[in-house]
């Protein structure tokens, strides 16, 4: 990286960080990631899985049929370009467990609009003795998950090898804003664009913002004897990785000292399998993080209202990797002087 004027410094390199510096950078601007890696981020712990159908009303989620589409052709794209792979469509199988649900979703099986995503092809013989019984399954498609941590470090080499990415704790009290510039160390830039996750609490510029940080907590499992073709939900997830493992959440705890795992979270997660579960398995590994969570669960997008060369991405929350995409290009567009969506625009709250 040279020492002239940059367009943009992006601080954090997680999901969102990550995906806002591809489009600048294929766009030509001259663009600096400031990253400090944290093995526990929400973006290295979460387990990644998009769905189309959502909550517990069964409804589908906000603008599916616009982000689906997107973030598949867009990962595609970039799997090709780092050469890996992080991006797994799979079928979910929603498991029924009581009339009052089961009426629910027959109801949203005649919905015009629920049709597309919701397939008759389901799995009974597969799951027969490998759970507790049920009313019935309903399977999912243009579902799926996505090897966050995987991806993340595989963009991270590549910001690493073009000289784009910096690894050093970001300090507040290092920014200088003028009035079309901003410098930090020995860096000058046009804008700044703050894509931490749930530390935009402790950002002196976006503290003021309405975060609802969750703290979850997931565990990874292997079980020899369980279907790997799915991923099926009943209160929890079960995710199949390959190899006969499985991760297992995810807790939401609104109250919390810190994002590491707890005995009480590991309790709540074993109570919730074993009644799923009528297969042996073991548990290899607890984890936890922090989600970046927004109170009206919209993602954060826009300028900051006295500085005009400070900008924010955030708040994508569970549904990151299917918004991430589509809202990266709809940042990128209004950064180029277009109008964000006001479900999404900073100026909001």
């Amino acid at each position: 990286m040279s020492d002239d004027v940059l367009d943009y410094i992006i601080v954090g390199q997680g999901l969102a960080g990550s995906i806002v510096s591809d489009f600048l950078l294929k766009e030509g601007k001259k663009v600096l990631v400031i990253n400090s890696s944290k093995p526990n981020s929400s973006s290295n712990v979460a387990a990644g899985i998009f769905n189309p159908i959502t909550g517990r009303r069964v409804v589908k989620s906000w603008m599916a049929d616009t982000l689906i589409p997107y973030a598949f052709n867009y990962y595609k794209t970039l799997e090709h370009e780092l050469n890996t792979d992080f991006f797994h469509p799979m079928d979910v199988v929603e498991v029924i467990t009581n009339i009052k649900d089961l009426n629910e979703w027959q109801t949203r099986t005649e919905d015009e609009s629920m049709k597309k995503y919701l397939m008759h092809d389901v799995p009974d013989e597969m799951y027969r003795n490998k759970i507790s019984s049920y009313q019935k399954l309903f399977r999912v498609n243009s579902s799926g998950w996505m090897n966050i941590s995987k991806f993340i470090e595989a963009y991270g080499n590549k910001l690493r090898l073009s000289g784009n990415l910096k690894e050093i704790i970001f300090d507040y009290a290092l920014l200088k804003i003028e009035d079309n510039l901003i410098s930090y160390k020995e860096h000058k830039s046009r804008k700044i664009i703050f894509c931490e996750g749930p530390d935009i609490s402790k950002n002196p510029y976006w503290n003021w913002l309405p975060m609802v940080p969750a703290k979850g907590e997931i565990l990874t499992i292997e079980c020899i004897e369980f279907p790997e073709d799915f991923i099926l939900l009943n209160g929890i997830f079960i995710l199949p990785q390959g190899k006969n493992q499985f991760r297992v959440g995810a807790t939401y705890e609104w109250n919390y000292e810190n994002d590491f795992p707890t005995p009480d979270g590991k309790s709540k997660l074993l109570e919730r399998l074993e009644s799923i579960l009528k297969v042996s398995f073991k548990i290899i590994d607890h984890k936890a993080a922090i989600r970046p969570t927004v109170k009206d669960r919209r993602p954060i997008l826009g300028q900051h209202k006295e500085h005009k060369n400070i900008y924010i991405f955030n708040g994508l929350g569970t549904k990151g990797v299917l918004l991430a995409p589509y809202f990266a290009a709809h940042f990128i567009d209004y950064l180029n002087g277009g109008v964000l969506l006001k479900e999404v625009d900073v100026a909001r709250f």
